[in-house]
């Protein structure tokens, strides 16, 4: 009786700190230059310090990249092209970006990046998002 309870204890501490994988889709790529970069936040850090991050080589027009050992819970990613590979989003005027960038669910923000609950989507298991980067565009 014991060593029953003692392996259900087990097994549900384990199931507890289980991991999963994260798999972020990128397209709307144009220029298969540069590098992507991937920042992944969760509600109390969102958009401050990201809890994982991921970067990878642009070489065609559709990326994967994937995150190992995530934990369950609710994030936003925030994601951006920096086609010229100088480690930084570049801004334009009034710090608009001149880089493509996109968030997950693919939220738009007003004023500035999108809010939490607009990007946000649930690690339960392995998850896989579809992210599009898209231009900003200034109206005259």
């Amino acid at each position: 009786m014991k060593q029953t309870f003692f392996l259900l204890m087990l097994l549900a501490a384990s199931t507890l700190n289980a991991q999963h994988k994260l798999t972020i889709v990128v397209d709307g790529i144009e220029q298969t230059t540069g590098t992507l970069y991937a920042a992944v936040y969760d509600a109390e850090n969102h958009m401050k310090k990201p809890v994982y991050r991921a970067l990878s080589k642009v070489d065609k027009e559709e990326i994967s990249m994937v995150l190992d050992n995530v934990a369950p819970g609710e994030y936003a990613v925030s994601i951006f092209h920096d086609e010229n590979d100088n480690g930084k989003l570049d801004k334009g005027t009034y710090g608009i970006p001149v880089e493509k960038t996109s968030s997950s669910n693919n939220a738009k923000g007003t004023y500035g990046p999108p809010k939490f609950d607009d990007c946000k989507f649930t690690v339960e298991e392995d998850t896989v998002i579809y992210i599009t980067l898209t231009s900003y565009e200034i109206a005259m």
